[in-house]
């Protein structure tokens, strides 16, 4: 039960009585708050916390006591740390991880959540409205696709205080605020954003070292780094099942630097590599490809620019026989081939820098889109598809995917009419 600091639990024959209560004083009569709830934690070290009225006391008393014995309790002083040291720390536990990954981690949190508002909260006084004004704040600084990167990353604190037991559950999973986050791009468009008849354009245009890449990307599924990383070697011509390659590295950059690494998400432990089948559609103009451009080898860091050099055999690379720097692929090889098929407006004569409209949606990442939409139409399972991709989520896949499918439209409606053609 509470404890009175302002009066003796045993105090001695004769003492005097305080005239407001009849009970004898101790110093601390009339000081501070009177009534102190005491409970241990789960490491059985006494807490206490002061109140006006024994009733308040009493409520936090049981309150914490009921807490320890189910597993919930949570140290009232806990949350005083701020958001921004506890994103300091979340980020010392990527520091030993993919060093590019942590590089954009790190710009994230000390350009928009150290320095923030809710960078400077306690971490228990955060709460729905704070994240609201947080977002708001945010968005009139970043594209929404960056602004969903920082929030993930916010999250990702917010996840390492439940952990901690600093608070009881993360702030950024509230409805209100998973409904005002930024959401990935291409939810709820219905068609795709390159069609087949579009990459034999783009296929057309492009100069022709780099025709196949068209093939790498619709007819495997690869990302632009995994093609432009693709290697003779990473092909099992003879594999039982038919033809596979092995998606086993790709080119990234490091800042301004070229290095290989293991496909997205991989490290030591787990590298993410994957088997792709190699149909003859797509063998065919891969091999042609090698006659006329016999690969190369090409050595590069591994992992970030002061890794341990690797050298590999390109499928794929420049007139100077080097890795494809991908800004520079975009900008001077994939947009000029979208202008010439008539996707996106042409540079204008007059213009400073090379300023191309924006073309996020029929980027090269949009021929993996494509794959994936043909694997659902031909009724490949999203299990599959989503180890073809390189996806740990099949839900992610399904998410991203089932909204792209040529002809879904029609599809559920032959469906129906069938159902109450069987039921006449």
């Amino acid at each position: 039960m509470p404890y009175d600091r302002w009066h003796k639990s045993r105090p001695k024959e004769g003492e005097s009585t305080c005239k407001e209560h009849g009970k004898v004083p101790t110093r601390d009569h009339g000081t501070g708050k009177r009534w102190q709830a005491r409970w241990r934690n789960r490491e059985d070290v006494q807490q206490t916390e002061l109140f006006r009225t024994e009733v308040e006391a009493r409520r936090h008393e049981t309150k914490m006591r009921s807490g320890v014995d189910d597993g919930s309790y949570i140290n009232p002083r806990a949350g005083e740390v701020r958001v921004g040291e506890l994103a300091l720390t979340w980020l010392k536990g990527h520091e030993h991880k993919n060093p590019r990954t942590y590089r954009r981690h790190k710009e994230r949190i000390l350009l928009h959540v150290v320095p923030t508002a809710v960078g400077k909260m306690r971490v228990k006084d955060v709460n729905a409205s704070s994240l609201l004004d947080w977002l708001h704040d945010r968005r009139r600084l970043l594209e929404s696709s960056t602004l969903r990167l920082v929030f993930d990353n916010l999250r990702a604190v917010f996840d390492l205080a439940v952990d901690d037991s600093l608070i009881h559950k993360n702030p950024c999973l509230a409805k209100s605020v998973q409904d005002a986050k930024p959401k990935r791009g291409g939810g709820g468009r219905a068609e795709l954003t390159l069609t087949w008849e579009d990459t034999e354009k783009i296929r057309a245009e492009l100069p022709d070292r780099y025709k196949a890449l068209v093939d790498c990307g619709r007819g495997l599924g690869l990302r632009q780094g995994e093609i432009f990383g693709l290697s003779p070697e990473d092909i099992d011509w003879a594999h039982p099942d038919g033809a596979m390659v092995h998606v086993q590295r790709q080119v990234v950059h490091d800042g301004s630097f070229l290095v290989y690494a293991f496909p997205k998400g991989g490290d030591d432990e787990d590298p993410k590599d994957r088997w792709v089948e190699l149909t003859d559609d797509v063998a065919i103009p891969l091999r042609e490809h090698m006659q006329k451009y016999s690969p190369v080898e090409v050595t590069r860091p591994w992992g970030s620019k002061g890794g341990d050099p690797v050298t590999v055999r390109l499928i794929f690379y420049t007139r100077e026989k080097t890795a494809i720097q991908s800004n520079w692929f975009n900008s001077y090889r994939w947009k000029p081939a979208l202008a010439s098929a008539g996707l996106i407006k042409p540079l204008e004569s007059d213009a400073k820098g090379r300023r191309w409209e924006k073309s996020r949606d029929v980027m090269m990442h949009a021929l993996r889109h494509l794959y994936a939409s043909m694997m659902i139409s031909g009724g490949v399972d999203v299990y599959t598809l989503a180890d073809r991709l390189g996806h740990a989520d099949p839900a992610f896949t399904l998410r991203k995917y089932v909204h792209r499918v040529v002809g879904a439209g029609s599809k559920v409606r032959i469906a129906v009419r069938s159902a109450y053609t069987r039921a006449a």
